[in-house]
């Protein structure tokens, strides 16, 4: 909980987080490892280029975009094709121009590649003879390269490359055709060779568009070689795009020209979804799944079905999704529940502007942040403010409505700002960055001194060894916070992993006099925020009622008679015995006829501790010393004496008993008990105002100390900031 991460912490970060490389199914085992169900696709394109006619070539393309498994199916392809007789299968010849990263060489890589292939494979006599022409056809490319626009064999650009240093004259004997009939040698050689040759292109999609336009051409002037299929892999929405942004002329219908077969790579099926996410699932480290939070299971089956499935619509989206969450994951465990990780780095992938926009306006989807404490509007009014840029968010992802499914989940007030419905309802004790204080933590992937940690709470309800520890790693800004959760999280455990709740519940009242929780009690920090021991004793009712109700009362009595626990067990004691108190619904009560024995050992602990010293150091003094007025009036001379002896000068006890009311600007008031009995069983009220203005005499006296005692002398309430009027 704020701390650094500590190098153990790191190794065990690091190997929870290794990476799915996304490596694409390859020819020797893509069939076996078909998860997509596209056997069938890739048969019908094998079945096609098993055809491919000796006198012409055949362009069969593999469509769909980034990410939608093309070179999978390109491997699954390749595998058919290969699987009968090596004398009856295709020669097969790999090319990806993204790996050239030369443009005007496209084209000569490409034919020395095939030349390369035929050659290495087969070594009969017409094999050796297609390599050859194929080889001394692309050397003429050395020289000469294709007019843009214009068809490939048609016309040809009359200049010499520089680097050759050939002159323009020079360039004559490359005329057309020249040119033209080594084409016609290559077509002769491949007609007399008695394989087919079947060109696999990849990656034409990663191009820039020159190099897009040169590959297309490329393979418009290629494709009608006899006895050369190709396979080309590419995401006919850019290629289309490439041309046009070039200007080439009907760009959206050119590759219908160049391509004779065109197969659109399926959709996935709600059965391959499933499949891959319950793949990616059982590829985690199963510490990542281990139970943590009440319905943990349910909440994760909730998102998927809420727009998570929708989302993931390519088979990349799963590694990258899965991948963006194992790197968030470990820095979260423990603190935000599983599904929220999950869907947030879904939405982190998949709709970056909405992810960006969570990120810049938090308050935009869960309202006022913790901090918040001056903002006027309610968070209502702050999430409809909102709904304008959460709509453009949305919009820029290319999957807008499963989008905002995803965020209706995560953020069900954003839900019913829109009309709509969630599934997501959940609360900070169950990791739900719906909770303010959690999302907080998601978008900073860690623990501050302010954070509440479900994990820390966890291990001091189940863990008697670690709470010491758990202790030592609050701060004073989330200390108080942490009782509140104990109770929350005890409560959603349903007594889990409770050894004994007797001590627990002990512990806890005890933690309200604990130095760190003493000095948030007591500063001026206080807004909107319950009395320490009522959070302290909500927190024991809550775990004692889920575990074993009929043991309140007996729990109760046990921290009414406990020695260190004064604070908690003044307040057990007034709930139980004085008439006019407030009584909460918490059921922390003691029976009447155990009411001696509590007063007499509540009496004893408060007067022990004023005789070492401690009395006054509790965390909320004052209302022990106001407690023993209304239930042991006999015990408080004693008591007075005690103290006073201790401190003669009594600023101590007046700071503590005298502070009654507060206030979020000026803090703390001092005044008077309206009731003047309650503080005659102490000393009489002449003396005690003899004494305060015998202080106020002393100019070193400062405020608050000078506030307490002028309140005495004027009988009013006073700031102890500064010492004015306080209208109470």
């Amino acid at each position: 909980m704020g701390k650094n991460t500590s190098n153990k912490e790191c190794a065990k970060i690091s190997g929870d987080a290794d990476i799915n490389y996304d490596i694409p199914l390859q020819a020797d085992s893509a069939l076996q490892r078909d998860k997509l169900s596209r056997i069938g696709y890739a048969e019908l394109a094998a079945a096609a280029l098993r055809k491919v006619p000796s006198s012409s070539g055949l362009v069969v393309s593999i469509e769909g975009a980034w990410g939608s498994g093309k070179t999978s199916a390109l491997a699954m392809i390749e595998a058919l094709l290969q699987s009968g007789a090596e004398s009856a299968s295709p020669l097969i010849v790999h090319f990806n121009p993204w790996l050239i990263g030369e443009k005007d060489a496209l084209l000569r890589h490409f034919l020395s590649r095939i030349a390369s292939a035929v050659k290495l494979n087969d070594h009969s006599r017409d094999g050796k003879k297609v390599a050859k022409e194929i080889k001394a056809y692309a050397k003429v490319f050395d020289l000469v390269k294709l007019i843009p626009g214009a068809e490939p064999w048609a016309s040809m650009i009359k200049s010499v490359v520089e680097a050759a240093g050939e002159t323009t004259d020079a360039v004559s004997e490359y005329k057309t055709p020249d040119i033209e009939s080594y084409k016609l040698r290559v077509e002769e050689a491949l007609r007399k060779f008695d394989r087919s040759i079947i060109v696999f292109i990849d990656d034409i999609d990663r191009l820039f568009p020159l190099e897009v336009f040169e590959m297309v051409r490329i393979i418009k002037a290629v494709g009608g070689l006899s006895r050369l299929g190709y396979v080309v892999a590419w995401d006919s929405m850019y290629v289309s795009g490439a041309l046009k942004t070039l200007g080439v002329p009907q760009a959206a219908n050119y590759l219908d020209k160049i391509v004779q077969v065109r197969m659109p790579l399926p959709s996935l099926s709600l059965v391959a979804r499933r499949r891959l996410f319950d793949d990616a699932l059982g590829g985690l480290d199963p510490e990542v799944l281990r139970p943590r939070f009440r319905n943990q299971e349910n909440r994760l089956a909730a998102l998927y079905h809420s727009g998570l499935r929708d989302l993931l619509d390519q088979p990349r989206d799963f590694t990258r999704v899965f991948n963006a969450m194992r790197m968030m994951e470990p820095l979260l465990r423990d603190e935000i529940v599983f599904a929220d990780i999950l869907g947030l780095a879904a939405l982190s992938v998949k709709a970056p502007a909405v992810f960006d926009l969570i990120r810049k306006e938090p308050r935009f989807f869960v309202g006022s942040l913790p901090d918040d404490i001056s903002l006027s509007k309610t968070s209502a009014d702050v999430i409809n403010e909102g709904a304008e840029e959460r709509r453009v968010a949305l919009e820029a992802s290319s999957s807008m409505n499963p989008a905002r499914k995803v965020v209706h989940f995560l953020f069900p007030r954003v839900a019913k700002a829109d009309d709509s419905i969630s599934l997501g309802e959940g609360s900070y004790v169950e990791g739900n960055i719906s909770h303010p204080a959690k999302l907080a933590i998601a978008l900073q992937l860690s623990m501050t001194d302010g954070d509440v940690s479900i994990k820390a709470a966890r291990q001091y309800i189940q863990n008697p060894t670690q709470r010491d520890s758990v202790v030592a790693g609050l701060s004073s800004e989330n200390c108080d916070e942490f009782i509140g959760l104990i109770g929350e999280v005890g409560e959603s455990l349903r007594g889990e992993g409770v050894i004994d709740l007797n001590d627990l519940c002990l512990s806890i009242a005890r933690l309200v006099e604990e130095p760190l929780f003493v000095e948030r009690a007591t500063s001026n920090r206080r807004v909107f925020r319950l009395r320490i021991e009522d959070m302290a004793l909500r927190a024991v009712s809550l775990l004692a009622r889920v575990m074993s109700e009929e043991r309140i009362a007996e729990i109760s009595e046990l921290i009414a008679m406990d020695s260190v626990a004064l604070s908690c067990a003044a307040e057990v004691v007034t709930r139980s015995f004085v008439p006019d108190r407030d009584r909460y619904s918490d059921g922390i009560d003691l029976p009447a006829n155990c009411k001696d024995k509590v007063l007499r050992a509540f009496c004893i602990n408060v007067l022990d501790a004023a005789n070492d010293g401690t009395l006054l150091e509790k965390s909320n003094a004052g209302f022990i010393l106001w407690t023993m007025a209304r239930v042991a009036p006999r015990e408080c001379p004693e008591l007075f004496s005690v103290l006073k002896a201790s401190d003669p000068t009594l600023d101590r006890f007046a700071l503590c008993y005298l502070g009654g009311s507060w206030d979020s600007t000026k803090g703390n008031a001092y005044s008077l008990p309206r009731d003047a009995s309650l503080h005659e069983v102490y000393c009489p009220l002449s003396d005690f105002k003899s004494h305060a203005a015998a202080r106020l005499k002393h100019a070193s006296l400062q405020y608050p100390e000078r506030a307490a005692w002028r309140s005495v002398v004027e009988g009013k309430s006073l700031y102890g900031i500064d010492g004015t009027e306080a209208n109470r």
